[in-house]
């Protein structure tokens, strides 16, 4: 085990802390997620719940237990006794207590940002400690893997496959996986001119809808429109459809 999970020295536990027993991931809910989230493969992410912040990442290496696992060969499961027994490296896991992706913090695709985006996103991928950060995995069957994690820590290794390299340890809990079904969230791309007003007495300004799905539309302000529209507000949208011409 290399020392990026060594702990710091504390105080001593209270006597109902001590007596606490250890919670227990879902191990279901792992095994059902390991397949979509597989070291080596790259993944779209983003930091706090921005998703205009998307960016490409690779997970490099698991962490069960605080032990790291860089091979996805090195953990296998199975059913016994109608209960699903995970082997690392042939060894089977009484609990499995904490489980963590490891990767990188630095990401070539932070130069497709522009300058507001970057700003936004800082300097360190948003891999800043307690934020949130949303994982896409790999698409299956029209379905799009989506987990939520929080970031631990950011280290450098000094040992093993990536020395030298400064990583994000994110916790993950594995019961807050899931999988969207895209084919129910299609975005059609379109070219629709139309107006904006965020009161009914305030005079419009034109924009665009660019595209739209069954969930939401896209709309873009065109330069002269000076209204600034702020997150959660409601606005009222209007567009000169063409007439149908069938009888």
């Amino acid at each position: 085990m290399l020392g990026i999970f060594n702990k710091i020295a504390r105080k001593q536990p209270a006597a109902d802390e001590r007596q606490a027993p250890a919670l227990e991931l879902d191990r279901d809910a792992l095994v059902a997620l390991l397949p979509y989230y597989p070291i080596g493969k790259k993944f779209s992410y983003y930091p706090e719940f921005k998703e205009e912040l998307t960016l490409t990442t690779t997970i490099i290496a698991y962490a069960i237990n605080n032990e790291l696992v860089y091979s996805n060969g090195e953990i296998s499961w199975k059913e016994e006794a109608k209960r699903t027994q995970i082997y690392l490296n042939g060894k089977p896991l009484k609990k499995i207590k904490s489980f963590c992706f490891i990767m990188p913090t630095a990401s070539r695709s932070e130069e497709g940002l522009d300058y507001a985006r970057r700003e936004q996103l800082g300097k360190n991928g948003g891999f800043v400690r307690g934020n949130n950060i949303t994982l896409k995995g790999v698409q299956s069957d029209g379905r799009l893997p989506v987990i939520d994690t929080t970031v631990r820590k950011q280290v450098e290794l000094k040992e093993g496959h990536y020395i030298g390299h400064r990583v994000a340890i994110l916790d993950v809990d594995p019961a807050a996986f899931g999988l969207l079904e895209q084919r129910r969230h299609v975005r059609l791309k379109t070219d629709v001119p139309g107006k904006i007003q965020s009161r009914l007495n305030q005079e419009s300004q034109r924009c665009t809808m660019v595209d739209f799905s069954d969930r939401a539309a896209r709309i873009i302000q065109h330069e002269e429109a000076a209204s600034n529209y702020r997150e959660g507000s409601v606005v009222t949208l209007s567009f000169d459809l063409p007439k149908s011409t069938e009888m």
